[in-house]
């Protein structure tokens, strides 16, 4: 069946951003090939993805309506400390991001930005001890509430080391270790105190932002969560607060 068949054919039987199960796709095929194999059609499931005529939402859900990937812009800032980080710990796991990256998702506009930095759990003193000779600003390394209130948000620019999580849903951008737009929404959940500006309905807002605007694995945000400890609370508040059809997040991740 040609691209543009399969195009037109797959409007008519779901319809344009609705969501629709492996098995639904599968029946889908069966109509026009009734001796699909099952290697066949995750190679007609790998196309579709290929072209872009469909988009995985989670493990057995995917929407005709493509979206794009989010892809946070990286400023010089970010980058200059990224080559400080890489030529001082070569193959070291990291993630850099500011949080000049959500704006484009919210209501309200901050008027002070964090550059956030996480790096695996045995390189967390080494590198906050190498980046606090490196004049590029004042970094706190897993900063307490209590320190949060009484310096970081009157500091200029202020840098926050962390641990990376294992596993952790990362990108490359600009050849620069990032955000994906899962973890983006999980840190911004779990870390309350440290995103306190992006909380409450604000968060909401940027939540329902992300999921219209972009491509949203929910596998890989509610495994990520759950590597967090906050599967079930995010789960949750995803289901009660935000606009992801409830039929994404109860799908078996």
């Amino acid at each position: 069946m040609a691209k543009e068949k399969i195009i037109e054919q797959l409007q008519k039987e779901f319809g344009q951003g609705k969501t629709f199960s492996r098995e639904d796709l599968f029946d889908f095929f069966l109509k026009t090939e009734p001796d699909l194999k099952n290697s066949t059609f995750r190679w007609r499931i790998y196309q579709l993805k290929d072209w872009r005529i469909i988009t995985p939402i989670s493990k057995n859900l995917f929407s005709f309506s493509y979206k794009p990937d989010f892809r946070p812009a990286i400023g010089v800032y970010e980058k200059r400390i990224t080559s400080k980080i890489e030529r001082q710990f070569p193959g070291i796991k990291y993630c850099i991001w500011s949080t000049k990256a959500v704006i484009e998702f919210m209501l309200h506009i901050p008027g002070k930005y964090l550059t956030i930095i996480q790096v695996e759990k045995d390189a967390l003193e080494p590198v906050f001890e190498f980046l606090n000779v490196q004049n590029i600003g004042r970094v706190f390394i897993q900063p307490e509430e209590k320190e949060l209130d009484r310096y970081i948000f009157d500091v200029d620019r202020p840098i926050v080391l962390q641990t990376l999580v294992s596993r952790a849903p990362v990108q490359r951008v600009d050849k620069v270790s990032t955000i994906t737009i899962e973890k983006l929404i999980v840190d911004l959940f779990c870390d309350k105190i440290l995103f306190i500006a992006f909380q409450g309905s604000e968060l909401v807002h940027i939540i329902n932002n992300a999921f219209h605007r972009y491509s949203i694995n929910f596998t890989k945000l509610l495994h990520y969560a759950g590597r967090r400890r906050k599967g079930k609370d995010i789960r949750q508040f995803l289901q009660e607060k935000t606009d992801i059809p409830k039929v994404i997040l109860n799908d078996q991740t």
